[in-house]
């Protein structure tokens, strides 16, 4: 990934398509894109800007999983988040805590205005 960049899951749908938009960043290096991700609290609103165009979204649930020394079985349970979606949603992924990157912090918002 490119510093001060955040990343687009090339199998994961594009903004404001139906699909689950996956989007991932450093939180403790390369510019920190997501460094306060995990600040992040249900109800908040975000905007995520894509060609020029803004799309609006609100935080609907924030989760922190642990991968470090986990078995294969919670890992593949864990990316279940960044898997295809039917509805629209964007999940935003980065590592936690900041000196450890034991967890993974998951970020799923709904789009605003949208049925």
């Amino acid at each position: 990934m490119a510093d001060n960049a955040i990343g687009w899951n090339k199998t994961s749908a594009t903004l404001g398509q139906a699909g689950n938009t996956v989007l991932t960043g450093h939180h403790n290096v390369k510019g920190e894109v997501f460094r306060d991700l995990v600040n992040v609290e249900v109800g908040d609103k975000i905007t995520a800007y894509s060609g020029g165009q803004a799309f609006e979204y609100e935080i609907a649930m924030k989760t922190i999983l642990k991968e470090k020394g986990e078995p294969m079985e919670v890992r593949q349970r864990n990316a279940q988040w960044i898997a295809p979606t039917d509805d629209e949603r964007l999940t935003l992924v980065t590592c936690w805590p900041y000196t450890s990157n034991t967890h993974r912090v998951i970020v799923v918002a709904k789009p605003v205005g949208k049925p």
